[in-house]
């Protein structure tokens, strides 16, 4: 009977191709292996890394440039990923409420905790932050923040703060491209790494 087991094991075994293995390391994960010729190789997945060369500089004044960009972003990026967040919450949380009545006291209410956890501290940002801030708000929720404004408040709120910013040299409109803002393309994916 045992010798029967054996080669029914064995037969799975060979027939699936691959097997799970009980890890040496922790003793409590599984990896799966691929036998060939009655050894085993663990088959892993490693996660994805960017490899970017150094970055070289042709004078001072563009390393001092690239070093101060750096810097804003590394101040303004937790925004931006906030409010990634809060877009997805904000559209998942819109799906679910029926009435114009409900969106719009939803919208309003989430609002108001935005003012109070975020007014002071954005208050602070420099105009080159903000212009900073901006583009990466248009990074991660896919959309600018002119129609971001248009679509949860309303297009005269949009069009108001559209002038707004300009007069503080900001453009709302501003879509995010990773091709023509390489820079804080690199510094982002570099913080998204942990670099």
């Amino acid at each position: 009977m045992k010798n029967l087991i054996k080669v029914f094991l064995f037969f799975f075994c060979v027939a699936a191709d691959f097997i799970y293995v009980k890890a040496q390391m922790g003793g409590s994960a599984y990896v799966p292996v691929i036998i060939v010729a009655h050894d085993s190789f663990p088959i892993l997945t490693l996660p994805e890394i960017v490899v970017v060369s150094k970055r070289t500089f042709t004078s001072s004044f563009e390393q001092n440039k690239f070093l101060s960009l750096k810097k804003n972003i590394l101040i303004v990026y937790p925004y931006a990923k906030k409010a990634g967040e809060i877009f997805n919450e904000v559209q998942q949380e819109l799906t679910n409420k029926d009435s114009r009545r409900d969106r719009k006291k939803f919208l309003k209410q989430k609002e108001k905790e935005l003012d109070e956890q975020f007014q002071d501290k954005l208050k602070d940002l420099t105009t080159v932050q903000g212009a900073i801030l901006v583009k990466l708000i248009a990074r991660e929720t896919g959309q600018n923040c002119y129609e971001l404004i248009k679509e949860f408040k309303n297009p005269m709120s949009a069009f108001f703060w559209q002038s707004a910013g300009s007069l503080w040299g900001y453009d709302l409109k501003v879509a995010y491209d990773p091709q023509q803002d390489k820079d804080i393309e690199l510094i982002v994916r570099g913080i998204e790494n942990n670099f």
